[in-house]
């Protein structure tokens, strides 16, 4: 067995052995070169601080990290880790963040950040044998939504430009990686915007992928919750995709009011996860 970074492998390869690493996962994840890409791109994934396990040359486990200054400090978020089922039970992951670490300590990171699937027990207890801890839970929703009644007194218009000082204005919570600020910049070419005005002021916004019909952001001034600002929002990103099927991953559980909005429009929690650090 030999460790190296993964700088140097084709994303082919990459996601190969991602796609049979997660063949059997709890929630089954598929991606084809062009959507991994993506990811790489959106979350700041740095593949020369990507491992690879390699048996006789041949890629058997891997683990993608990414890293963004967040809270004023430098952090690494493990966007994915996988073994292939023939390699499991060999201690793969320990030895990867044995390889990994010292890596990190001289670029600076002092905190690392995960997500893995409630029920995952085996996956939960490793990473915190690695010292993670539970920072918070999150939800994954997905469904038909309920079209609403639109209200003549919220208009909604498209928009061009991220305008994060009013945007974050209206947050409650913190978004988890793939939605935060710098993810979305990062992949402002897929995004599409949305504002909601009352009389000309704005009063919320939504970020969505319509390849996806995946929301990634959506927020209302606490000044106008509970009057159809966040229903129209999602009105209008159904039509624009024109499908009442739509998703939001990594709600925060402790958002109520975001997480009963949600099931209010008929969406499901698919899937929860809990969000893990732990310190360098």
């Amino acid at each position: 067995m030999e460790l190296n970074t993964l700088e140097t492998i084709g994303i082919d390869a990459i996601v190969d052995v991602l796609n049979l690493s997660f063949s059997d996962y709890i929630v089954p994840l598929q991606l084809n070169s062009e959507q991994l890409q993506a990811k790489i791109v959106a979350e700041n994934i740095k593949l020369d601080l990507s491992i690879g396990v390699f048996s006789s040359g041949k890629l058997v486990g891997f683990m993608l990290h990414a890293v963004n200054k967040l809270e004023g400090q430098l952090m690494a978020y493990n966007a994915a880790t996988g073994v292939i089922p023939d390699y499991r039970g060999q201690g793969l992951v320990a030895k990867m963040y044995d390889y990994l670490l010292p890596k990190l300590k001289v670029l600076g990171v002092s905190e690392m950040v995960l997500e893995v699937i409630v029920g995952n027990t085996a996956a939960i207890r490793a990473y915190e044998k690695m010292n993670y801890k539970i920072h918070r839970t999150v939800n994954c929703y997905g469904g038909t939504i309920a079209i609403t009644d639109k209200k003549n007194s919220i208009k909604i218009k498209e928009w061009r430009d991220f305008e994060w000082d009013t945007f974050t204005s209206f947050w409650s919570t913190e978004p988890t990686w793939q939605n935060t600020i710098q993810s979305l910049n990062n992949s402002k070419e897929h995004c599409h915007i949305l504002k909601a005005y009352i009389k000309n002021e704005p009063v919320g916004y939504m970020v969505y992928n319509p390849t996806s019909r995946r929301i990634l952001q959506i927020a209302v001034a606490s000044s106008h919750r509970r009057k159809g600002v966040g229903s129209q929002l999602v009105n209008t990103m159904s039509e624009a995709v024109n499908s009442k099927e739509l998703f939001m991953n990594n709600v925060d559980d402790n958002s109520l009011e975001t997480n009963t909005f949600l099931k209010n429009l008929g969406l499901l929690n698919k899937v929860s996860q809990f969000e893990m650090k732990r310190k360098i």
